[in-house]
C-alpha cells in the first residue's frame, strides 16, 4: 500500500513538473531540437517503415502562438519545422521500404483526398485577408496583425510541404497538384511583410472609413463640462474636438429588494485628436453612488468604447 502511495505521489510530481516547464525548457519549441532524428535509426524496413507513415504529417508550426508581437521566433522556428520534415522524408526515401505498406498507406491517402486540406488553406487566406477590419479587429496594434497574418502564412507553408513530401513519397496520387498550387500561390502573394501589410492598412483604412461620431441626444453643459475635466486630466495631448452626450436622462440602477438607488448613469462620446495625429472616438461612462439620501458628488467614470476613425469624418 505504501509503495503504491508512493509511486503515485512520484507520478503526480512527474506530471506536476512537465506541465510547469517554462518555453525555453520545452524541446518543442526549441528550435536545436530534431523531432523527426532519431525516427528512421532502425534499419529494419518494417519498422523504418511503419515509424515514418506515422510521422508523415504536417510540420508543426506553432499556428496558435502567432497572435502578438513579436513573433519571430515562432516563424523561424516553424521554418526550421519545415526544414526538419523535409529532410526526413528524404531520408526515407534514400532507404529501404516496406512495399506492403506503402500500398497499403497510398490507398488510404488517395481515398482520403485532399478536400479537408484545400478547405484548410483556403480558411488560412481568408484568415489573414481580414486582418484590419472591423468584423476581424481593426482596433488591434499593427503589428499583432501582422503576426496574425504570418501564421497563417506558416500554416500554409506547412501544407505546401506535406503536399509536395506526399507527391514524392507517392507519385501516382491524384488530386494533390491542386493543393500544391495553390499554397504555392499563396506563398507568392503573402510571403512578405510588405504584401500583408498592405492588406491589413486596407482594411482598416476602409472600416475607418465607416466610423462616425454619434449624434448627441441632448445638450447639456453642465454634463458636457464634467466630461471634458475628465478627459483633459486623464488623456494628456489629446484635443477635444466634439462631444455627443448619450443620454438625455439619468439612468437610475435601483435595488432588486429595497427598490432604493445605488448608483445613477450618464454616458457620452468625444471625438479627439490623440498626440500621434490619429482622431478616435473615445466613449465613457459616469456614474454617481447613492450613499444615505443623497448622490455622492465624487464621480467615477469608466472608459466603455475606443475606436479610432478618419479625422476628416470627425468634423
Amino acid at each position: 500500500m505504501k509503495k503504491k502511495i508512493f509511486t503515485g505521489i512520484l507520478i503526480l510530481f512527474f506530471t506536476i513538473s512537465v506541465s510547469a516547464q517554462p518555453r525555453g525548457d520545452n524541446s518543442k519549441y526549441d528550435p536545436n531540437v530534431n523531432p523527426y532524428e532519431k525516427l528512421l535509426k532502425d534499419t529494419a524496413r518494417g519498422k523504418r517503415t511503419a515509424r515514418f507513415l506515422m510521422n508523415l504529417l504536417e510540420p508543426e508550426v506553432a499556428r496558435d502562438y502567432f497572435q502578438s508581437s513579436p513573433c519571430n521566433d515562432y516563424a523561424e522556428l516553424s521554418n526550421t519545422r519545415i526544414k526538419q520534415f523535409q529532410e526526413f522524408v528524404q531520408e526515407f526515401l534514400n532507404g529501404a521500404s516496406d512495399p506492403k505498406q506503402m500500398k497499403t498507406a497510398e490507398a488510404k491517402y488517395q481515398k482520403a483526398g485532399t478536400t479537408k486540406i484545400m478547405e484548410a488553406i483556403d480558411y488560412h487566406i481568408g484568415y489573414l485577408e481580414k486582418q484590419g477590419t472591423y468584423a476581424s479587429n481593426a482596433n488591434e496594434p499593427l503589428e499583432n496583425l501582422l503576426c496574425r497574418a504570418k501564421g497563417s502564412i506558416q500554416a500554409i507553408k506547412s501544407t505546401h510541404a506535406y503536399l509536395t513530401a506526399l507527391k514524392k513519397v507517392f507519385p501516382s496520387l491524384t488530386g494533390l497538384d491542386e493543393g500544391i498550387t495553390k499554397a504555392q500561390d499563396a506563398m507568392t502573394r503573402y510571403g512578405d511583410n510588405k504584401s500583408l501589410l498592405a492588406i491589413i492598412k486596407g482594411n482598416k483604412n476602409e472600416a475607418l472609413a465607416d466610423v462616425f461620431m454619434p449624434d448627441g441626444v441632448t445638450k447639456n453643459t453642465e454634463w458636457e463640462a464634467w466630461f471634458k475635466t475628465y478627459f483633459t486630466k486623464n488623456y494628456p495631448g489629446y484635443t477635444i474636438i466634439r462631444q455627443s452626450l448619450l443620454t438625455a436622462n439619468w439612468y437610475i440602477k435601483k435595488n432588486e429588494i429595497s427598490g432604493l438607488p445605488e448608483y445613477r448613469q450618464i454616458g457620452t462620446a468625444i471625438g479627439a485628436k490623440a498626440p500621434d495625429g490619429k482622431c478616435k472616438i473615445i466613449k465613457i461612462d459616469l456614474y454617481q453612488d447613492y450613499l444615505g439620501g443623497k448622490f455622492d458628488p465624487n464621480f467615477r467614470f469608466q472608459k466603455f468604447d475606443e475606436k479610432e476613425m478618419l479625422c476628416e469624418n470627425l468634423k
